[in-house]
């Protein structure tokens, strides 16, 4: 009896053990998993910033390079292979100068073939035309030959009448030359009548076949001079630019292989960031600082198309100019996209490539903890703070890919 009790006793014992082992294991699961992940790291490897209240710049630095104001492109009219140069890139040209030429066997001999099979139809229309001509000129023959026989005819018919009527004449030779008379006046209308019908019917003819030889010499005309098109000419009077081509190089119908810089003014292009490509527009006014000077600028037109993550901006000067411009010159421009206020604001710095702007570890002493921040607008030396920061507060502004995965760092002297 006494050995049953002990037995349960020690079984209750084992139980009560384990059901212990479970709970503590458990609240120093929760323990461990309730603390935050920290990190030792040395005070020379961070950077660290004030976060100031203060006016807020709300601009761009862009560089900008002059170009000139208006400008042609040269383009290729008949592709082929580049024969001869005749100018350089930076030499002026006037327009219709020639700048290369080119060659291309199979289409000069199209050109050839079509002019042949052009001039052999012009040939067969005009011959065409002389024998309507002719045509013409002999029925003009039978109208007066058929006029020429009535009056012959009426002047015997007069004849026989009086020598008839005068009773010396015989009754048959008036009866003959009456006939006769009839016989050409018939003749003679008939003529008449099928001269005038063919006449109208060779006259619209002739138009329409004049009218084919006239479009027939146009195209003559255009495939002669598209012969010219191997030749290569200033499209205006300007500054030849961009001109990089090479005897021997094959060149497409259509592409540009520079352009004629009009020399009659100077803009501004810049490349621009594409994070900034719905921020700016067309009027907005910036500040280029040279030899000690300030100009002013404003954007006349975006250019949307973003290549290698940038995109142009054409700009232009308001009233006045720097000295001596010249195609090519590059320039530092302050862009001015809104009005200044007064903000709380984080200087940049590589840490907003790590967290996108939505976090940062705040310094309190020898610790710094991770923080959710709202960023706003930026310019070249600060981020705007919506929220999550204070002015005085120190943070860490510099590379956080070795520390994006721990919440509290302990800076270490």
């Amino acid at each position: 009896m006494d050995t049953k009790i002990v037995k349960k006793k020690s079984k209750l014992k084992f139980v009560l053990g384990g059901l212990g082992a479970v709970v503590i294991l458990s609240l120093s699961g929760m323990y461990f998993s309730q603390q935050k992940k920290t990190y030792n790291v040395a005070s020379e490897d961070i950077q660290t910033d004030k976060v100031t209240q203060g006016k807020f710049e709300d601009m761009l630095m862009v560089t900008a390079q002059t170009q000139s104001l208006n400008s042609s492109l040269v383009n290729v009219l008949e592709g082929g292979a580049v024969k001869e140069i005749f100018a350089e890139d930076g030499q002026m040209l006037t327009k219709g100068q020639p700048i290369a030429r080119v060659y291309n066997p199979n289409t000069e001999f199209n050109y050839m073939n079509q002019e042949t099979g052009v001039m052999q139809q012009i040939s067969q229309m005009r011959t065409t035309l002389l024998e309507l001509k002719n045509q013409e000129l002999a029925q003009d023959k039978e109208v007066l030959q058929a006029q020429n026989d009535y009056n012959t005819a009426l002047q015997n018919f007069n004849l026989q009448k009086r020598l008839y009527d005068a009773e010396i004449g015989k009754k048959t030779d008036y009866d003959i030359s009456m006939q006769n008379l009839n016989y050409q006046k018939q003749r003679k209308s008939i003529v008449e009548n099928g001269s005038s019908s063919e006449k109208k019917s060779r006259s619209s003819q002739m138009s329409a076949i004049n009218t084919s030889i006239g479009q027939m010499d146009k195209s003559l005309q255009i495939l002669r001079s598209n012969k010219n098109n191997f030749l290569i000419m200033a499209p205006a009077s300007g500054r030849l630019s961009s001109f990089t081509i090479t005897e021997g190089e094959n060149l497409t119908s259509g592409q540009s292989i520079g352009k004629i810089d009009l020399m009659d003014g100077y803009k501004l292009v810049a490349k621009v960031d594409e994070y900034y490509i719905n921020k700016l527009q067309n009027g907005i006014k910036g500040i280029l600082d040279n030899d000690s000077q300030s100009y002013e600028v404003v954007i006349t037109k975006i250019l949307p198309e973003v290549k290698d993550g940038q995109f142009s901006a054409e700009l232009n000067f308001t009233n006045k100019k720097p000295a001596n411009l010249k195609i090519g010159m590059t320039f530092g421009v302050k862009l001015k996209l809104s009005a200044d206020t007064q903000s709380t604001m984080i200087p940049k710095g590589n840490f907003s490539k790590d967290t996108n702007g939505k976090w940062v570890f705040v310094v309190k002493g020898n610790k710094a903890e991770k923080r959710n921040i709202s960023l706003g607008r930026e310019n070249p030396l600060y981020y705007e703070v919506k929220s999550g920061l204070k002015a005085g507060e120190t943070v860490i502004v510099s590379d956080y890919s070795d520390l994006k995965k721990y919440e509290i760092l302990n800076i270490k002297n």
